[in-house]
């Protein structure tokens, strides 16, 4: 077919197609949209964990641990629990201790291709468990006669890595602490308050590591047993006010702390780098106490 042949098909056809979607109801081809998935909705539900004695027998059930669990969610890649205790989980299932009374904001998010989906419950706890003063929390508070911590002035007192247990990013001199640094004091009372007293002034990492006057308000805290990254006992800080995050030692770390060793005169703890906020940071920090005697 000649070329000119090849013009006059093609005129026809388009003519054809004109004529066509000039009758009613005729419509232009459109190419259908992509649809995208919509957030997900988000299901939690909660019980309090039956108590076993000694023996593994059933004991009735314990007030003051609540088990946990989300509604499986098509999709999802990352979920996150705010247990409103200071302690959080990325699991579809954990628990949540809470040895003291008081009414606690329970939060949950789950991510997929969609968005997020969120749900929330308050729980309320009827009872503070009365621990007796042993163990760890005998070596951390003192009991009856408070203990004072402060910053030891051995070379890695304070030290940071990328990893739990890494210090390779920087390790602190001996004696490498500022006159405001070494003058900080930190204690923990059996009933569960912390108390950070600064004696005026603290390490400022975020302004450039300088001195920043302030006060700094008691907060309180939790000890858990085996709730550690390698099942270490573990610290949880409240925060001190609205605007500032619980830490201990230097301002960008915490709020929560395991415990890797622990005596009555030594306390070495880690815990991941914060932003001041209480959002966590890349890095963790290694820091080690000594009693003030």
């Amino acid at each position: 077919m000649d070329t000119d042949m090849n013009k006059y098909v093609t005129l026809v056809a388009i003519a054809f197609g004109v004529a066509l979607c000039s009758l009613p109801g005729c419509k232009p081809y459109e190419e259908e949209g992509i649809s995208l998935p919509g957030a997900p909705t988000a299901s939690i539900s909660w019980s309090f964990i039956e108590a076993v004695d000694s023996l593994g027998q059933a004991a009735g059930i314990d007030s003051n641990r609540i088990e946990f669990a989300a509604a499986d969610v098509e999709g999802a890649f990352l979920q996150l629990w705010d247990f409103g205790n200071g302690e959080t989980s990325d699991k579809q299932l954990d628990t949540a201790y809470y040895p003291v009374e008081g009414d606690y904001n329970v939060s949950y998010s789950v991510h997929t291709s969609g968005g997020m989906g969120l749900a929330s419950e308050t729980i309320s706890i009827d009872q503070t468990l009365e621990l007796p003063c042993a163990g760890t929390l005998a070596l951390l508070t003192g009991c009856d006669d408070l203990k004072s911590w402060k910053l030891s002035n051995e070379a890695g007192a304070i030290s940071v890595g990328p990893d739990p247990y890494s210090t390779e990013w920087y390790a602190s001199p001996a004696d490498g602490h500022t006159d405001w640094q070494v003058d900080d004091r930190y204690q923990f009372t059996e009933d569960g308050v912390y108390l950070y007293n600064n004696n005026g002034s603290t390490m400022n990492p975020f302004d450039g590591y300088v001195e920043t006057e302030m006060i700094v308000e008691p907060t309180t805290y939790f000890l858990t047993e085996g709730t550690g990254i390698s099942g270490e006992d573990q610290i949880s800080l409240s925060p001190f006010s609205e605007n500032l995050c619980g830490f201990m030692g230097v301002w960008d770390s915490g709020p929560v702390y395991d415990i890797l060793e622990i005596t009555e005169n030594r306390l070495v703890i880690h815990g991941p780098i914060q932003t001041g906020d209480c959002q966590q940071a890349e890095g963790w920090f290694t820091l080690i106490f000594v009693m003030d005697s």
